[in-house]
């Protein structure tokens, strides 16, 4: 079987054989060691009864990973099954790295980083002369850009407002690029609503033509990736739609009170803990800890998700692999005559091997799909967000 690399929480592993190997992050560990010595040089200004609101603990208590915002955004081969390229965002910075994974120590290499931008994914292409990402300037937009290995630089090459990510070279060729893209819809005031539902689009890249190849008016569609043989596997995620009845209304309504003295008691909580440092209970005592009681929330490509809840409606389907990604995220096969199959569903990413089956992961497991929809177990994983194979 091809060889497989995936992330599990902010750990990379590979699977050969059925064997696992597990590797860090240097960008990661380095930027944590960097900000508990920075927090050190200045901890005794935060000292004392201001502390008690802004903050509890050390600094290494701080900059842990629970109380850090760092994900990866990609983590692919590199032209070899020792050599991988990731993309990771920790807090504000994020950056492109490569990693040789025969290497005891130095084993990273730098591409680039940023503390303005966010890149978005680092596909390679065949001849590891350039890499396709998309970077995301602010919350709403992100634009496909190509990055040329050789000079150390990048050509953003779509505009407008949108966003563009999950862009993968095609298998047939280093000439065409898929990828996803949604619109922006703002207010009268040019203020943010809300994003359209994702298409999958193409971009050449000797002509600099972008074309809309698939969409969908009730799901967005992403992650398009093929297989070089005219067949397109993508990912479906039905869009949701704000229905408000007249027994919702009426609900509403009748909640307004209670909403209303919810509001007032957390305001006096809050006004309590600035003067003594303490809420109106012992589990209020720290504000930090009290607003990370849901452990079962997690953030997937920018959705927030009951990871506990998911998995138990995954349990009433029957599934013997059963994940944390919701059943209505669908694996889709759309054949070069247009057939579309469903190929699994509660799926978060994948890649198609070298013999046509599907190496992909629902968040708790690393799976092989067939073409029958039959699935394998190869892996478990505390949570899997990004999976690559190299053939």
């Amino acid at each position: 079987m091809d060889k497989i690399v995936f992330n599990d929480r902010l750990a990379i592993k590979t699977l050969t054989d059925g064997a696992i190997k597990e590797y860090s992050s240097d960008f990661h560990s380095n930027y944590v060691d960097s900000a508990i010595k920075a927090a050190k040089s200045v901890e005794w200004k935060t000292k004392g009864m201001g502390a008690r609101f802004m903050r509890e603990g050390s600094a290494e208590e701080t900059y842990t990973d629970s109380n850090m915002i760092s994900y990866f955004n990609s983590v692919e081969f590199f032209g070899s099954p020792d050599k991988i390229i990731y993309s990771i965002t920790v807090n504000d910075l994020s950056g492109i790295m490569t990693k040789d994974l025969t290497a005891d120590k130095d084993s990273e290499g730098h591409v680039i980083h940023s503390r303005e931008n966010v890149f978005c994914g680092a596909y390679p292409d065949k001849a590891n002369d350039k890499f396709v990402t998309c970077i995301k300037t602010s919350y709403e937009n992100a634009h496909l850009a190509v990055y040329d290995v050789k000079t150390d630089d990048y050509m953003t090459v779509t505009d407008g407002d949108s966003c563009d990510f999950d862009a993968t070279f095609s298998r047939s060729g280093d000439s065409l690029v898929y990828f996803a893209s949604k619109g922006v819809g703002r207010d009268a005031n040019g203020e943010f609503v809300k994003f359209s539902h994702s298409s999958i689009y193409a971009y050449d890249v000797f002509t600099g033509d972008v074309e809309e190849i698939l969409s969908d008016p009730n799901k967005s569609l992403i992650k398009p990736k093929d297989d070089g043989k005219g067949n397109l596997f993508y990912i479906t995620r039905p869009e949701q739609k704000n229905k408000t009845g007249f027994f919702r209304l009426l609900l509403d309504i009748i909640l307004i009170p209670w909403k209303l003295l919810k509001a007032i008691y957390y305001f006096a909580e809050m006004f309590t803990m600035m003067f003594t440092g303490k809420g109106f209970t012992e589990k209020s005592a720290n504000p930090a800890k009290t607003m990370k009681k849901s452990q079962g929330m997690i953030i997937i490509d920018d959705n927030l998700i009951n990871a506990e809840e998911e998995y138990r409606k995954n349990l009433r389907h029957k599934d013997n692999f059963a994940g944390v990604a919701p059943w209505s995220w669908q694996l889709v096969k759309r054949t070069k005559s247009g057939e579309v199959t469903v190929l699994k569903n509660g799926i978060i990413d994948y890649c198609v091997l070298s013999d046509g089956r599907i190496a992909c992961t629902n968040g708790k497991h690393v799976l092989i799909v067939d073409e029958n929809g039959k699935s394998e177990k190869i892996a478990d994983a505390d949570l899997c967000t990004k999976i690559s194979c190299f053939i």
